[in-house]
C-alpha cells in the first residue's frame, strides 16, 4: 500500500514490476486478439478491416511484450508500442461489442 516506509528503492521496484508484469500480459491478451479476430472472420460476424485491425493490435501488443526487458530499462519509443497496440485493442473491443450487440441470435452471421 504505502512504501515510504521501505525508503525510496521500494516504489522504484513496485513500479518496475508493475511494468514488466503489464507489458507481459499483452502476450495473452495478443492471443486473445488473434483467436478472436480469425474467428469472427472465418464465421462472417466481423468485416476483415476489422479483422486486419485487431491483428495489427495483436503483432503490436506481442511484439512489445517480447522486447519487455528493453521497454523497461530504457525510456524511449519502444514503450510506444504497447501503447499504439493497447488503443487499437480498446477500439477493436467496441467495435467488436457493437457487432455482438446487433447480432440477432439463432441467424446466420455470413456477411
Amino acid at each position: 500500500m504505502s512504501t515510504a516506509a521501505d525508503g525510496v528503492g521500494a516504489d522504484t521496484g513496485l513500479w518496475a514490476l508493475h511494468d514488466a508484469l503489464f507489458t507481459l500480459n499483452g502476450t495473452f491478451l495478443a492471443r486473445a486478439l488473434v483467436g478472436l479476430s480469425l474467428g469472427g472472420l472465418r464465421t462472417g460476424l466481423v468485416h476483415s478491416w476489422h479483422s486486419a485491425w485487431g491483428l495489427v493490435s495483436a503483432a503490436l501488443m506481442f511484439g512489445s511484450a517480447v522486447l519487455t526487458p528493453w521497454v523497461v530499462d530504457r525510456l524511449g519509443p519502444l514503450g510506444l508500442l504497447g501503447l499504439a497496440g493497447w488503443l487499437m485493442w480498446v477500439v477493436w473491443i467496441v467495435v467488436y461489442g457493437i457487432v455482438l450487440l446487433r447480432a440477432e441470435p439463432g441467424l446466420p452471421t455470413g456477411r
